[in-house]
């Protein structure tokens, strides 16, 4: 598909310039007449509240109002003052019969809530533009999702116009056929069962198997719903029960007899018995389960930019920095007042002498310098990356990837990863990018990188990898909450280079380490444990500032840095990347949620035409349930 990305003009393409303009003209005189497309309708998320971060779908109505067929790529665009595009274009390709219209959906990523408009580009050049704003301003019939509650019912696009609901709704024809596209979504309310092809089915289910909230009403003759053989978990005849770490709650009311606190009474009940099936106290759970209600942003840094930055640092160029000052002066010396004494010593034989000794001076030390500079990053191509792994149904997993890849040739790169559903952005909007991001099916980014230069980019992807399995043996849990004994059985071993092993219970991680029990591999506390709330302090954690030229003085110390960053990736994958969401956060004593931290696997490396070093690590996170059981008499 490299064919369709805007190449650089030539004098051998100036038929296609010619053409371009006068289609530009006639776009400009009679913009009417030449828009093939036209946005109907935009809806942007699924109804999460919270959109920061993350890449969400926006789903466009596009409608051919010509008589011709349209057969091509479009591609959406971020525009930063204004008009100036940054990033890379997002590309779709899109066929239209005359007269008709379709759905379209897109995956860009929200930096920030004041990051508004887009365009939509297509035809010759990608000349005609059509304007995308989240605010609503551009085009006229473009609507914008509330953020006031995060619970969203799935209803068919006939009947969202159903008044009398509190909560959002949105289009099940529109759910994300994968996973990856439905970070933004907490809570569903189903009262019917959903018309989906199997890709869009598998989505939903990877999505409640991941965490997801599904709260499910009865038919229209009181009895519970019947879905089909893919969805079949969803038939258990229980009020409530966990489908992976997700979590179904059946209601008896009505759709419009249903609110928020109705809602919250349910969950908390489900708490409830949960915690009674292990005899733990309820006392403490009072407030939302949910910490992403927590709207605190400003002031606070783009968690992904620190990792991106921190895997860029990797890459530290060595310069000898007093031979650069020296040879600096000496250049400086002969352009001026060098070139002048050298003019001055031809004694009137012309300039032409003049002119040479500027060019020579110029080009030897062009020379020079590149040679420097290009020595000073020891000249080896590298792909350094983060892994954040959660398990789904089956041999697969969702996976998240912060990746920054340094190339010592420059050329255009093609980046991909085994598996279904890859979502691609640069997750920045401080420059253009000059390549092409195409989501979905068969998902790549393509990236023009300069050479001894990097680009770093964020990417979402199911993937298959051997699923780990876990079975908690044994537990004690003391007062306050405190877990005071733990034992974990291994089916398989831990992936290879395990470096860090933690278990998170109520609002405490805990270190674990590893014996042998009967051949088995176990998994058990060893001494060290720290609240949750300790980590709050490395939300502005120094090592995010950036540092400054001339201060590289040191061989930066990889297996530290990734080290470094074990924190804030759990921190990442717990969604408390606010001080608010740290003080509502309360924590699970049901269920414990046990984090691996390794070298990032084979099976989970990209698939490119960079030829240099992949590193990198994984963090696995595995949510298990605590199996019943009776306290002793002394933890009441």
């Amino acid at each position: 598909m490299n064919q369709y990305l805007v190449k650089t003009k030539s004098a051998s393409k100036r038929c296609r310039q010619l053409i371009v303009a006068v289609s530009a003209g006639i776009a400009f005189l009679f913009p009417s007449a030449v828009f093939a497309l036209d946005i109907e309708e935009a809806i942007w998320g699924i109804g999460s509240q919270q959109t920061k971060g993350e890449c969400i779908p926006l789903s466009l109505l596009l409608s051919n109002n010509t008589p011709e067929v349209f057969d091509e790529l479009v591609q959406l665009n971020q525009l930063q003052f204004g008009s100036s595009k940054v990033g890379a274009p997002l590309y779709r390709k899109v066929y239209l019969a005359p007269y008709t219209s379709q759905w379209v959906q897109f995956y860009p990523y929200i930096l920030s809530q004041r990051q508004t408009d887009w365009s939509l580009n297509w035809g010759p050049g990608n000349i005609y533009s059509l304007g995308i704003s989240k605010t609503g301003s551009a085009p006229a019939n473009v609507t914008q999702e509330s953020t006031e509650n995060f619970c969203v019912i799935l209803a068919s696009i006939d009947s969202l116009s159903d008044s009398g609901i509190q909560f959002k709704r949105f289009p099940e024809e529109l759910f994300p056929p994968a996973v990856t596209a439905t970070d933004s979504l907490d809570e569903v309310i189903l009262d019917h069962v959903p018309r989906w092809d199997a890709a869009r089915r598998d989505s939903f289910m990877d999505w409640l198997y991941r965490g997801g909230i599904l709260h499910l009403l009865p038919n229209l003759s009181g009895e519970n719903l019947s879905f089909p053989a893919s969805m079949s978990e969803l038939n258990v005849p229980l009020d409530h029960f966990r489908a992976g770490s997700g979590l179904v709650i059946r209601h008896q009311e009505k759709l419009n007899q249903l609110d928020q606190a109705r809602l919250d009474s349910k969950k908390q009940a489900v708490q409830t018995a949960e915690l009674s099936a292990i005899d733990v106290s309820t006392e403490k759970q009072k407030q939302s389960m949910n910490s992403k209600q927590a709207n605190d942003f400003y002031g606070l840094e783009d968690i992904n930019a620190n990792f991106l930055y921190q895997l860029s640092e990797m890459t530290q160029p060595d310069h000898n920095w007093t031979m650069i000052y020296i040879l600096s002066s000496f250049y400086i010396f002969l352009i001026f007042p060098g070139c002048y004494l050298f003019n001055k010593k031809q004694k009137g034989k012309g300039y032409r002498n003049s002119l040479l000794f500027l060019l020579i001076t110029v080009g030897v030390f062009s020379t020079i310098f590149w040679s420097i500079g290009k020595r000073g990053y020891g000249e080896t191509t590298t792909i350094n990356s983060l892994v954040i792994a959660r398990p789904l149904k089956g041999n697969q997993y969702d996976l998240t990837y912060w990746i920054n890849t340094f190339v010592t040739e420059g050329a255009e790169y093609q980046f991909s990863a085994e598996g279904t559903g890859g979502i691609f952005t640069t997750a920045q909007y401080t420059e253009k990018v000059k390549g092409a991001i195409f989501n979905g099916v068969d998902s790549r980014f393509l990236s023009d990188i300069p050479p001894f230069s990097a680009r770093s980019f964020l990417f979402r992807v199911k993937s298959p990898y051997p699923k780990q399995t876990f079975e908690v043996l044994d537990y004690k849990i003391g007062k306050n909450s405190i877990l005071e004994a733990i034992k974990i059985k291994l089916v398989q071993p831990l992936p290879k280079n395990t470096s860090k092993t933690q278990v998170l219970y109520d609002r405490i991680v805990y270190d674990l380490k590893q014996t042998q029990e009967q051949g088995s591999i176990i998994l058990e506390l060893a001494k060290h444990r720290s609240p949750l709330s300790a980590w709050q302090s490395k939300l502005k954690s120094e090592s995010s500032a950036p540092r400054g030229y001339g201060n590289h003085d040191e061989e930066p110390d990889i297996p530290k840095i990734y080290d470094s960053l074990y924190d804030s990736l759990v921190m990442k994958n717990m969604n408390l990347l606010t001080p608010v969401q740290f003080r509502n956060y309360q924590g699970e004593r049901s269920r414990i949620k046990l984090f691996i931290y390794c070298e990032i696997p084979d099976e989970f490396k990209l698939k490119t035409n960079v030829h240099g070093l992949q590193q990198g690590r994984a963090l696995f996170v595995n949510d298990l349930a605590l199996p019943e059981k009776i306290s002793e008499p002394e933890n009441e």
